[in-house]
């Protein structure tokens, strides 16, 4: 009976089964190891302290800022949405000293709102001692006036203030002692 070589009995197989067992036993290794591998990995991974991410809110204040001719061009600047009144204040403030604007020795030292809708922005002595050409002094006014009306939707004008004190004009062109309103002609078009 040639067909019938895969029964033994009580004596060894032949020669060739080993050839046929050997390739089983690689596959059953390497999947041993593949599954041991994947386990690890795992592992490492459950084993590795989460990482904490942190979602921080960002709104855009509106800056203006002197552009030619005579106008002023509107750039957004990234802040925490979170701010308080006066964060924002100071960050419009920033903006401004950054754009060259203003002055860095200049000190916005109070900010306020009163019940009439009027943003008082208090600044150091600074400001009434700012010698500016006439188109300077008009951008440089209305880009603060514009920039904290903009961001202060609630306000209906700002009145300016040099160490607590009413000033007629910074430069001699433009009024100043009252609040002053959103000048729109002023905006690039």
């Amino acid at each position: 009976m040639r067909g019938k070589k895969d029964i033994y009995i009580g004596g060894k197989p032949p020669a060739h089964s080993k050839l046929i067992r050997t390739p089983y036993i690689i596959v059953l290794i390497v999947i041993a190891v593949a599954a041991a591998g994947f386990f690890a990995y795992r592992y490492a991974r459950l084993a590795r302290p989460l990482k904490t991410v942190v979602v921080e809110e960002v709104s855009d204040l509106k800056v203006y800022y002197p552009s030619r001719p005579a106008k002023l061009s509107l750039k957004s600047t990234p802040v925490k949405t979170m701010l308080t009144d006066r964060e924002k204040a100071d960050a419009i403030i920033s903006a401004l000293k950054t754009g060259k604007v203003l002055p860095d020795t200049l000190v916005l030292t109070d900010f306020a709102a009163d019940m009439e809708g009027t943003l008082i922005l208090n600044f150091t002595s600074d400001l009434a001692l700012l010698k500016l050409e006439p188109l300077t002094e008009i951008q440089t006014v209305y880009a603060i006036v514009n920039s904290f009306l903009a961001n202060f939707t609630k306000a209906k004008n700002v009145q300016l203030l040099a160490a607590g004190q009413a000033i007629f004009t910074i430069g001699g062109t433009v009024y100043t002692y009252k609040p002053m309103e959103f000048n729109s002609q002023m905006l690039e078009d």
